[in-house]
């Protein structure tokens, strides 16, 4: 299970990392640019301070595009924090002078269009991966339309400008959006592991209930007997039963560690043999009757019997036990009664054995009902079986 959860989060945190330094080192495009027309223009001193200009600018405006991108890629995987006024202000105006300086320093080139709205590209590529696929459609269709308005005017590169800036948009765009799908698969896998492991915990518990909820009854019903026949002067049949009780109690740690490793199974003979030795301990009398319980839904009904036959010692005075199943062509069927449905403690117990078996039974499409018939409890556990419709 330790293996399933890391994966995905090591390769969220990897993918996150890769994403946040792709955009950065896109952004770091810009000043590279800037600088290599600076050294283009270091000859011609007319030229230089406007060079050197444009480099600052690219520095200012590379800063601020960092910034956004990473603010863009915490909204995706965190919570969204806006930009201040001033702050956007600072970028826009950054913008402009950048761009500004790059059409004046290359003022009469072909192409000019390109390497001039590349601040304003590279700035919506930072800004993409918070954004909506609706706002990024609407960010695509405005610098097409208008890239082809400056075409039809005859401005030359405007068409490789807006590809590049389409480009690098819905580039910057996939890779949030990738990041996003993958953040939520790992939680995801995470809800997966929480939920395996509450389940896990449902069922030791569950199981555990079940086990010990009866050996901590036999436990009791021999104490009991082994007392009685001290009192009475039986010392060696009391020793016997104390005996059996350190068996019982012996054997316990084994029940526990079978559980544990999901290997505790309820066998149908096994469970009526037990019920049956149990409640004769009890001076209970037990009368077993009906037909072959279908292997498939043995061990639920088992865990009823089980459970059935706990609650009897634990809530009830009864002097007979009776276990009859049925079984038709759509429902199998246990109905364990007995007579001490009289005792205040027969129906004011608090236990969860009723809901336990409840939710056994539902596991598998099952009900149970329990009543009270004069003196008798009925309780009565039944299993829909599912015909294939052939023909």
């Amino acid at each position: 299970m330790r293996t399933m959860q890391a994966w995905p989060v090591i390769s969220a945190r990897r993918f996150e990392l890769y994403v946040r330094w792709t955009l950065y080192i896109l952004m770091a495009v810009l000043p590279i640019q800037a600088g290599a027309i600076a050294v283009g223009a270091s000859s011609n001193r007319e030229l230089l301070p406007a060079a050197l200009g444009a480099f600052a600018a690219s520095l200012v405006v590379t800063a601020f595009n960092v910034v956004v991108a990473k603010r863009s890629l915490d909204a995706v995987i965190g919570p969204r924090r806006p930009f201040s006024p001033v702050f956007i202000v600072g970028w826009v105006i950054s913008l402009i002078v950048m761009t500004a300086a790059m059409v004046l320093l290359l003022d009469g080139i072909p192409g000019v269009v390109v390497v001039a709205f590349m601040p304003t590209a590279l700035a919506m590529a930072a800004l993409s991966p918070a954004l909506g696929i609706r706002t990024t459609l609407v960010i695509t269709a405005a610098v097409v339309v208008l890239a082809g308005v400056l075409a039809i005017f005859g401005v030359v590169g405007a068409l490789p400008a807006a590809a590049f800036a389409v480009f690098t948009l819905w580039a910057a765009w996939s890779s949030g959006w990738m990041l996003r799908v993958l953040r939520q698969l790992q939680q995801a896998h995470e809800t997966e592991a929480q939920l395996v492991l509450a389940e896990e915990r449902l069922r030791i518990s569950r199981d555990l209930h079940d086990v010990f909820g009866r050996t901590l009854a036999t436990i009791s019903v021999k104490s009991e007997l082994a007392t009685e026949l001290s009192r009475r002067g039986h010392h060696d049949r009391a020793a016997d039963e104390m005996a059996h009780i350190r068996r019982i109690a012996n054997s316990a740690g084994a029940e526990v560690r079978r559980v544990v490793r999901g290997e505790r199974t309820a066998g149908w003979e096994d469970e009526l043999t037990g019920a049956r030795a149990l409640l004769s301990s009890a001076g209970i009398d037990c009368v077993i009757a009906g037909d072959e319980v279908p292997r498939e839904w043995a061990p639920t009904l088992a865990w009823v019997i089980r459970e059935g036959v706990t609650n009897v010692l634990r809530h009830s005075k009864a002097a007979r036990v009776t276990i009859t199943t049925s079984v038709a062509e759509d429902e199998v069927a246990l109905t364990l009664t007995n007579d001490g449905a009289g005792a205040p403690s027969a129906t004011t117990s608090t236990g969860t054995g009723l809901t336990s078996m409840t939710e056994r039974l539902a596991a598998v499409g099952g009900t149970l009902e329990a009543e009270r018939d004069g003196d008798w409890f009925v309780l009565t556990a039944s299993i829909p079986i599912h015909q294939e419709v052939t023909g």
